[in-house]
């Protein structure tokens, strides 16, 4: 059976601006929908390249064609029936390949005004985007014009009032920078989640935030992706975090208006931590916790103990006193510090590395129990509870 998409429909509704295309599919949602605050209306395309973008993995999923009976990227079309499947069936190989089918057309470049976007959720990803790319020292052609903020899935249990109030926290952040925050809203979630419940979030995020930038793309002509690993950790195949390919995948989702381009990936996550260091707004805002929905810090799970000791390895602890809760750092950085000493994982391969550059010595309680058995026996122990989260479903929280 295909998947029928109509005419993407524009209509006022409150305070919003919705872009609504009516989907005819009995396993999905009647329509996809984007929308943004009606002061930011003018900043959207009410072209279909978000919704070929959107529906292609749970078109996938279904193992189903989607039929469009309005236009598509020239660029875009050609993409998403080629190389954007032979990377999402690497990456997610229960996938199928499907047809987009619809009449292409060359969108056009920008003559005259040609913003620069990109995404913020004032993790250490999206800060150091911001802080390399603020107006100010930013390479010419790439300066930012605003930032966005989407609710595409990465929180399921949130609802529009949560995801209002977390936009009034980020926007107060970006006000101190001297930018806007432009909030997108979207139903996507709901197509994946109909489709199938075994892509989440990881697997699938630079898909569902590239259909939400193709949004800007009549006025905007680069929207900056924020990476999650260096590049040395690229790689195209199996994976439950698409963050790996996306040096390979974003260019791809672009069109002849707007280019999706991955930035950060010559840094380390060290690197980028320590780049946010004389940035006043991430000293008091930075956001990394993956436990607490609100924009507050918890200090004591694994993102927030990672960042912690990469500031204390480089003597920048004290200057983000204010995003985080020292002293509950205090109670758990011996624990922490051990395993990161005995671990294995990338992040704990950077730390180590960033203790010899910057000749950090650990305490002595830490090396004696890195030394021990127990840092693995809580890495297990970790690893098992995990598994149980995951089969009985709870969301995991992702930062960029």
């Amino acid at each position: 059976m295909t998947i029928y998409v109509d005419q993407t429909e524009t209509r006022e509704e409150g305070d919003w601006t919705i872009f609504e295309a009516p989907v005819h599919h009995p396993q999905l949602p009647t329509s996809l929908y984007f929308r943004t605050f009606i002061r930011y209306a003018e900043l959207i395309s009410a072209k279909s390249d978000p919704a070929a973008l959107a529906l292609v993995i749970p078109a996938m999923a279904l193992g189903e064609d989607i039929q469009f009976s309005t236009t598509i990227s020239e660029r875009l079309l050609r993409n998403l029936n080629g190389p954007i499947q032979t990377i999402l069936l690497a990456i997610a190989p229960h996938l199928q390949p499907i047809a987009v089918k619809a009449d292409a057309v060359r969108r056009s470049s920008h003559p005259g005004e040609a913003l620069v976007a990109t995404g913020f959720s004032s993790g250490v990803d999206s800060f150091c985007t911001l802080t390399q790319y603020h107006p100010d020292h930013a390479p010419e052609g790439f300066s930012l014009s605003f930032l966005t903020y989407n609710n595409v899935g990465s929180q399921r249990r949130s609802n529009l009032t949560d995801f209002i109030k977390r936009y009034e926290t980020l926007k107060r952040k970006a006000s101190e920078e001297g930018l806007e925050l432009v909030p997108v809203d979207s139903n996507m979630d709901a197509f994946f989640r109909k489709a199938s419940e075994d892509i989440d979030f990881m697997q699938t995020h630079s898909v569902r935030n590239g259909a939400a930038a193709l949004l800007f793309q009549d006025k905007t002509q680069r929207f900056l992706y924020s990476s999650a690993y260096p590049y040395g950790s690229t790689f195209v195949g199996r994976t439950r975090s698409i963050g790996h390919a996306d040096p390979v995948l974003l260019p791809l989702l672009g069109t002849e208006s707007i280019e999706v381009i991955p930035v950060g990936g010559e840094l380390t996550r060290v690197e980028k931590t320590v780049a946010l260091a004389e940035n006043r707004t991430a000293q008091r805002g930075l956001d990394v916790c993956v436990t607490n929905e609100r924009g507050e810090n918890c200090s004591r799970c694994e993102k927030c103990l990672r960042t912690l000791l990469c500031l204390e390895i480089t003597g920048n602890l004290e200057r983000f006193a204010d995003a985080f809760d020292l002293r509950i750092y205090q109670e758990n950085r011996i624990r922490y510090m051990s395993e990161t000493l005995r671990g294995r994982r990338t992040y704990d391969k950077e730390l180590q590395e960033a203790m010899e550059t910057y000749q950090f010595r650990p305490p002595y309680k830490a090396r004696i129990i890195a030394g021990s058995r127990i840092p693995e026996m809580r890495y297990k122990i970790r690893q098992l509870r995990r598994a149980v989260r995951k089969a009985m479903g709870a969301p995991r929280g992702n930062r960029m």
